[in-house]
């Protein structure tokens, strides 16, 4: 299952392992393969999205995390 990382307004990066990230009204839903909701962000309460890759994701691999693939832009 791919690992991504959450990079949330406080400032702290979350994991979370999830076949599909999606967004929904400004909230960011972590989906299993079966459709499951594994774990949901609030609008406003994350910034960036990112894949994990390498040695984090796989310990075959090496260690990197690729540029956010999502940004969330606050509301005001």
């Amino acid at each position: 299952m791919p690992i991504w990382t959450v990079g949330t307004t406080k400032g702290q990066d979350e994991r979370v392992e999830a076949d599909l990230l999606t967004t929904e009204g400004g909230a960011l839903l972590a989906l299993s393969d079966e459709g499951l909701l594994l774990r949901a962000w609030a609008p406003g309460q994350w910034r960036t999205v990112g894949h994990v890759t390498g040695r984090d994701a796989h310990p075959a691999g090496t260690a990197h995390t690729s540029a956010p693939v999502v940004v969330g832009l606050p509301r005001r």
